[in-house]
């Protein structure tokens, strides 16, 4: 017997008012958990209606319940004929954590969209799984900027160090976007073959892509870019970059040996 029911029984034989009370709640427990039951019905229905806005509310509010129930519906609605959506759905998964998702997002790096695509790429990433590593260093040759940028952070999230050759082999990107988004790759893998492509980006012409070199470079740990990193920061002339290699710099030297 289930302990609500034996607690029902002994608040019956203690006191009929009590009974009341203990019935009452719970009746209020069910009623919550039908609730729960009908909004979640609602949520797919609501998937289905033939306003894309209103589909991806629908997504939002699924991934935000954390319900694994969601899973299924979500990797249908990844052929969602609208890009938007399709995107709103990698997200959702994304959120879910669901390593059911992995195969299907892969697949979505084929999409025809490329902001569709460089979603499925992130996502990939975030679910931490290594059979995206293949995918993602195929769509580091993607024509779209956006989409190789994500395929670089998704491979740095994956932590697998296979990804290190084909990261570096793109460190020259003509993208600054890509760039940055190698060097923050290469840092979070921390693979010291990526010492001297990084200390190369120390003298990027554009900021974002040499903080991210400082950074990655103090994420490696190893002292030896420490000579390239104090000539970075002392040519620097914007204070704020300055400042900020300083930092990096400095935790390159606090770093064990």
């Amino acid at each position: 017997m289930k302990v609500g029911a034996i607690l029902t029984i002994l608040l019956v034989l203690a006191s009929p008012g009590r009974a009341v009370l203990a019935g009452n709640l719970l009746q209020d427990g069910v009623s919550q958990k039908e609730g729960k039951a009908d909004e979640f019905t609602r949520l797919l229905e609501r998937m289905k209606s033939q306003s894309a806005a209103t589909r991806r509310e629908a997504i939002d509010q699924l991934a935000d319940t954390g319900d694994p129930r969601a899973v299924a519906p979500l990797i249908a609605a990844l052929k969602d004929q609208e890009p938007e959506v399709r995107a709103s759905v990698a997200n959702a998964l994304g959120q879910l954590g669901d390593k059911r998702a992995v195969e299907p997002l892969i697949a979505m790096l084929n999409d025809e969209v490329s902001f569709v695509r460089a979603a499925a790429a992130r996502v990939v990433g975030q679910l931490g799984d290594a059979r995206g590593v293949e995918s993602l260093t195929i769509a580091l040759k993607d024509g779209n900027s956006t989409v190789r940028s994500a395929a670089a952070m998704g491979l740095g999230s994956l932590k697998e160090t296979r990804a290190v050759p084909p990261l570096i082999a793109l460190i020259r990107d003509e993208a600054p976007d890509v760039r940055s988004a190698v060097a923050a790759a290469l840092g979070d893998l921390r693979d010291k073959r990526a010492v001297a492509p990084l200390i190369q980006l120390l003298n990027d012409e554009y900021r974002m892509v040499k903080l991210a070199a400082a950074l990655a470079l103090a994420d490696i740990g190893d002292k030896t870019a420490l000579p390239a990193m104090n000539d970075a920061m002392a040519s620097e002339k914007d204070e704020e970059t300055k400042s900020q290699m300083r930092e990096a710099l400095n935790r390159l030297k606090a770093s064990p040996e």
